[in-house]
């Protein structure tokens, strides 16, 4: 009985250091890569000074208007979530996509990441840059509050909202059913960014230059860090949303909601229940416009700009449409 007790606990202890062994070995590795991706992938578009020391990122290409404004959910920056169809929408009018501060290649914010600092960093950023508006502002996931937000601080210059699953701002509430352990998950995140876990795993994504420089500035120490903090103060970021909400009037409106909903961990019963709130969640949105539409996109989940290309940039050049005219 002592022999086995001695084996085991030497098995223990072995297996212990080996693990020690490999997070530390992960942890220097990964440092390895970020400082190659710092210098390897560089900004492709302009960097603004908004404030006296903190600059914001920003990338435009095309021509005509109303200026197409792209907007990233949380834990993205601009080329990551709207790379697969940038080229198509510039082609139908000026389209710029930028980086949030702390995202991409934008600096970090000094105020807490909160809806109201984040529209004015973009207002600042666009005027700074010098593309006028009115705009066609295109929101995806957490984009679409903050969109819907620029709309209400700034309702002169939003020509347009397109909503791709967009995310609500009662949404924490009416999704029961939800596993408790994706908490736990969002509060390991920076645990997860010391060990350099999350670069090394993403490293198995890379297959071409524009992954690459997605997987480099989204698991950078400012990029994590953001995501971190962000969703963790979602419900204060949701309930500044919902303080300002108030009706668009005739504001042209398209809120695209993804056909499929994937929550690990549910049973069929619950992601559908799941599914028929995030519908129902939309098309209140929508009604919030006399001419607001809502549009299912049957076959994607929750990113549309990549399971049906195709469907968003036929409803900004819809919107581009209905605008002109």
């Amino acid at each position: 009985m002592r022999t086995l007790l001695r084996l085991t606990l030497r098995v223990l202890k072995w297996g212990a250091i080996g693990l020690a062994l490999l997070l530390i070995g992960t942890a220097v590795y990964a440092r390895v890569l970020h400082r190659r991706d710092d210098a390897r992938w560089h900004a492709p578009g302009r960097l603004v000074e908004i404030e006296p020391g903190r600059s914001m990122h920003i990338y435009c290409v095309g021509t005509g208007k109303p200026t197409v404004v792209l907007e990233a959910g949380a834990g993205d920056f601009g080329l990551s979530s709207w790379h697969t169809v940038m080229p198509q929408i510039s082609a139908l009018s000026r389209t710029c996509t930028y980086d949030r501060a702390g995202t991409g290649w934008s600096d970090p914010p000094r105020v807490p990441l909160m809806p109201t600092p984040m529209v004015e960093d973009l207002h600042t950023l666009l005027a700074k840059s010098g593309e006028p508006g009115p705009y066609l502002m295109v929101g995806h996931s957490l984009g679409g509050p903050i969109i819907r937000h620029y709309a209400v601080h700034y309702p002169g210059e939003v020509a347009g909202l397109v909503l791709v699953d967009g995310s609500h701002e009662d949404q924490i509430e009416r999704m029961k059913g939800i596993p408790s352990w994706t908490q736990l998950v969002v509060k390991a995140i920076p645990t997860f960014h010391f060990l350099g876990i999350d670069r090394v795993v993403a490293q198995a994504q890379i297959t071409d230059t524009m992954s690459a420089i997605v997987v480099a500035r989204t698991t950078s120490d400012a990029g994590m860090h953001n995501t971190a903090e962000l969703t963790s103060s979602l419900p204060a970021f949701f309930a500044e949303v919902k303080k300002d909400a108030k009706p668009f009037g005739d504001l042209p409106l398209t809120a695209l909601t993804a056909g499929k909903m994937s929550v690990p961990g549910v049973t069929p019963e619950v992601a559908d229940a799941l599914h028929r709130e995030w519908v129902a969640m939309h098309k209140e949105i929508a009604a919030r416009s006399t001419r607001g539409k809502w549009i299912l996109a049957e076959r994607s989940t929750h990113y549309i700009q990549r399971g049906q290309p195709d469907l968003v940039i036929q409803a900004i050049r819809e919107m581009l449409g209905t605008l002109r005219r």
